[in-house]
């Protein structure tokens, strides 16, 4: 419950304080997230040394590879959030796509999303972290060619121009993805496997929603002046993300033969 309400408190005034002009309810809830945070924190910890089991058990979070995971694949789930968003209101509102044609549009880099999971075990097995930084790199070209494209197009970009960057970024972030979620249970005990998949997908989840929160509000900020120019300042930022989480491959885990081939991940 602490989670989910520090989790509100910083959600809430993120996406509604610039629709609302950040009066003094928005302020006073990002403070209060703050302060929700370190009571989540103190209740936890004491919740762990009771001998129970707590949402967020800081031995878990103290561990290298899952703490170093976690906040790449949350930083990784903010700007995937933010592009699901983003890419959808460009569509649709500049571009003059109904709902349909903009699933549609995007069908290319889901498509190449569930090849990289199914064949990146393969991959990982044999290049290790290797295969992360290069699929890291393949996303991170696709968004660089997708905002070419729509700036240099816009707004006579068709659909099917889309396809080429989606699926390189399709292909690229499915490899960095898959890996991520290796890494931050690499050294997780077998018995605490499920309290580590939770603790992991509630940090994912929690991304997605910041990423539309933070960059999504970005967007909308500068929608007015440009939607081609808001795309690009938004698919930017991902893009940093991005070359971020490449560099520090490096610092996660090296994946051994059970890890590498684990079943493949889902958004």
């Amino acid at each position: 419950m602490l989670f989910a309400a520090t989790l509100t408190a910083l959600l809430v005034p993120l996406t509604e304080g610039h629709s609302q002009g950040w009066p003094a309810w928005t302020k006073a809830m990002l403070a209060a997230a703050v302060l929700l945070a370190i009571i989540t924190a103190i209740v936890e910890k004491a919740t762990e040394a009771r001998g129970a089991v707590p949402l967020l058990p800081p031995s878990l979070l103290s561990l290298p590879s899952m703490a170093r995971g976690l906040a790449m694949i949350t930083l990784f789930s903010l700007g995937f959030g933010a592009f699901m968003f983003v890419f959808a209101l460009t569509v649709q509102n500049g571009l003059g796509a109904n709902a349909l044609q903009s699933g549609l549009a995007i069908l290319p880099m889901a498509i190449m999303f569930f090849i990289g999971s199914v064949v990146s075990p393969r991959v990982i097995g044999r290049f290790g972290r290797g295969a992360l930084a290069a699929g890291g790199m393949v996303q991170a070209l696709g968004l660089a060619l997708l905002i070419g494209i729509i700036l240099t197009g816009w707004p006579k970009v068709g659909l099917m121009e889309l396809a080429p960057p989606l699926v390189l970024i399709g292909a690229g972030q499915s490899m960095l993805f898959s890996g991520l979620f290796r890494a931050v249970l690499a050294d997780v005990p077998s018995h605490l496997a499920g309290v580590g998949s939770g603790v992991l997908i509630t940090l994912q989840q929690s991304g997605l929603a910041l990423g539309v929160a933070t960059l999504g509000t970005l967007y909308l900020v500068q929608e007015p002046a440009g939607i081609a120019q808001a795309f690009a300042t938004v698919i930017a930022s991902q893009l940093l993300i991005i070359v971020a989480l490449v560099l520090s491959t490096g610092l996660l885990p090296r994946f051994s033969s059970h890890q590498a081939h684990a079943q493949p991940v889902e958004m």
